[in-house]
């Protein structure tokens, strides 16, 4: 009796734990959206920038604050770069108007010729559907130690 009773459990368990097949389209959206506004905000297109994000859009960024005007005048004060990203590990859930996420990112940069050594990040994001697009609401950066 007690093996049924533990397979009836870890059968629940492992059916609970799936994940919705409809789930991985919209986690390519959101991964996405990311990478675009990382695109973005490497060219410093602020336009760009305000259409993937909502207007009440916060960056925490290794305990600064920023909205998107801030963190391109943050970046201006830069020597010229560009910028690649990949993400890693991309973890969501979402459901019909809101997601989050947490995941890591790891980016490369190029100033002045000397291609610099990846930094690794650990973040996190919250997305809401404005319009049937979905849009940052909330992205938080912390560099990996």
């Amino acid at each position: 009796m007690k093996i049924k009773t533990l397979f009836i459990l870890i059968m629940v368990a492992m059916i609970s734990c799936q994940s919705d097949p409809g789930d991985q389209p919209k986690k390519e959206e959101l991964k996405i959206v990311l990478s675009n506004y990382y695109d973005a905000m490497s060219k410093k297109d602020i336009q760009k920038m305000n259409t993937l994000t909502t207007t009440d859009f916060v960056l925490f960024d290794e305990g600064v604050v920023y909205n998107n005007e801030s963190a391109v005048k943050a970046a201006e004060q830069m020597p010229a770069f560009t910028a690649t990203f990949k993400f890693d590990s991309l973890h969501v859930n979402i459901d019909k108007l809101n997601a989050s996420a947490y995941y890591f990112r790891e980016a490369s940069f190029v100033i002045q010729d000397s291609t610099y050594a990846p930094i690794k990040f650990l973040e996190s994001a919250t997305f809401k559907k404005e319009d049937g697009e979905w849009k940052l609401r909330f992205l938080h950066a912390t560099i990996r130690k």
